[in-house]
């Protein structure tokens, strides 16, 4: 091989891998996985702040008493150094377009809301069943009924405990 074509060939081979990665990797990263474990990541290290910066609130209306519950579950999930370890239990896939309603896993590629019970053990051991609420960013996916691809802006809205209740979102969503 002539050495004079070795720069053209490396170069091709890095813009080859990174064509690949963009369209092979890149749509999968952003999943609700991934914002529920950058959430659990934050509070395992207590680091309060990044948690707060995942946890994004809808607008600066947000209900205060939401507002209230990610200062407080926020700060006390960090103190006490949750998500070490966790474990999603189970993921409710809601469509939020048209007629919200809950989809099978196998249409999850159409759904925008992905209610997610977890898992997650503290710092000293003790498991903490939380509900996180992901959304697309804009709330409405239209999916396969607007020819939408996978969303790939999913967004924290909420995080609260099994027992309680969600205040974002309403009962066309499942939120009771």
């Amino acid at each position: 091989m002539d050495r004079r074509y070795a720069p053209a060939i490396v170069v091709g081979l890095a813009l080859a891998a990174a064509l690949a990665w963009f369209f092979v990797a890149v749509p999968w990263l952003d999943s609700p996985v991934r914002r529920v474990s950058a959430y659990l990541d934050a509070t395992a290290a207590g680091d309060e702040a990044a948690a707060l910066g995942i946890w994004v609130l809808r607008s600066p209306q947000s209900k205060e008493a939401l507002l209230q519950r990610r200062t407080t579950l926020s700060h006390d999930l960090a103190a006490l150094r949750v998500g070490r370890t966790y474990n999603v239990r189970h993921v409710d896939w809601w469509r939020t377009c048209c007629e919200p309603g809950p989809v099978p896993p196998s249409q999850s590629h159409g759904a925008g809301l992905a209610r997610m019970l977890v898992s997650a053990v503290d710092g000293n051991g003790r498991t903490h069943e939380l509900v996180f609420e992901v959304w697309v960013k804009d709330i409405t996916w239209w999916g396969d009924a607007g020819g939408q691809g996978p969303p790939r802006d999913w967004t924290l809205y909420e995080v609260h405990g099994e027992d309680e209740s969600c205040l974002f979102g309403s009962r066309s969503y499942g939120c009771s």
